[in-house]
């Protein structure tokens, strides 16, 4: 799970550095990460996302090798994740919980007016629980996102350009979409780019009707040369190492920002549930072919907890562990 607020942070470094308005790019071999697994977006409250795990690196779109310009810009990309959170002991009570992700993402990148970088992606999640506590929890929960981000110059500023984004999204515990569970996030960066191997990103997201309403987008994303990668920034901090074309190793964490659903609580309808937890691990990306990668990701979860954000009602969950797979089809 991810903090749905539409940002594709990692993705549009990449776009914004391979335009038609950036500056001239040296040449390179165009390889970058052999995997990507995962847009990078801050999607919903948790996963920022992904939403999932995601490997941060676009292959060849990080710092926008020349030759890579037409297939970065102007593709189609369909992404499948799922990750399993085997049974783990609850704290305050003898039970246990049980949770099951799984995710499909579909973006495609042009460029309007052949100059101006846009996405448009759809993002659909479903969660399964399994839990056996006091609780009143659904047994599902269930996510859908559409985004649209836009990369234009910033004013008259060298190397400097700014996204725009918009994520209208539906989080419920089923497929009636009610009117009260739709929300609208939007966020704002900047993008700084002074050489081929750094960037750096600053702004905000805004969640409105969330418990917390905004989320700094900061950072830097630095590759000294084909083989690393390192995105420290607030969207799913990573390092990448890519010893050949095909192999990719990279860490991974997200951050524990809350995902909230809207859910029915006995006679309460429209209640909103907090899921949170934090996740640190490592993984494996191997590109089989030009079109697909596959990734094999697994490592600990941390600061668990399932919780009502305006009624009573929390469970909080002991540390445990992740396994996650993920498959990305390019075109």
């Amino acid at each position: 799970m991810k903090k749905h607020t539409g940002l594709a942070l990692i993705i549009f470094i990449g776009i914004a550095t391979t335009s038609a308005f950036c500056l001239p790019q040296a040449g390179s071999s165009g390889t970058g990460s052999p995997a990507s697994g995962g847009q990078a977006t801050i999607a919903q409250p948790d996963k920022l996302t992904p939403q999932h795990n995601s490997l941060p690196v676009k292959e060849g779109a990080i710092l926008g090798e020349k030759e890579n310009l037409r297939e970065s810009l102007n593709k189609q990309e369909v992404e499948s994740y799922l990750t399993f959170l085997p049974s783990t002991r609850t704290k305050d009570e003898n039970s246990h919980i049980q949770i099951i992700e799984s995710e499909f993402d579909y973006s495609y990148e042009y460029k309007l007016f052949e100059k101006i970088p846009v996405t448009f992606s759809l993002t659909s999640e479903y969660i399964d629980i399994k839990e056996n506590s006091s609780l009143d929890l659904p047994s599902h929960l269930i996510g859908l996102s559409t985004g649209v981000d836009v990369v234009l110059p910033f004013f008259n500023l060298d190397k400097t350009y700014i996204n725009l984004g918009v994520s209208p999204s539906i989080y419920r515990d089923d497929w009636r979409f009610e009117t009260s569970s739709f929300r609208m996030p939007v966020n704002t960066f900047l993008i700084y780019k002074p050489d081929e191997k750094w960037v750096f990103v600053g702004g905000l997201a805004f969640l409105p009707d969330y418990k917390d309403k905004f989320f700094p987008v900061a950072g830097f994303v630095y590759k000294p040369d084909e083989k690393w990668v390192f995105n420290i920034t607030t969207d799913d901090p990573s390092i990448a190492y890519s010893p050949n074309d095909k192999l990719t190793i990279f860490t991974q964490m997200e951050l524990p920002l809350g995902a909230e659903f809207e859910v029915k609580q006995g006679n309460n309808k429209n209640v909103v549930l907090i899921y949170n937890d934090m996740r640190v691990g490592l993984g494996v990306g191997y590109k089989i072919n030009k079109f697909v990668s596959v990734t094999l990701a697994g490592g600990g979860v941390f600061d668990r907890y399932i919780r009502y954000r305006d009624v009573d009602g929390k469970l909080s969950i002991k540390n445990g562990g992740y396994a996650e797979f993920s498959v990305d089809i390019q075109i």
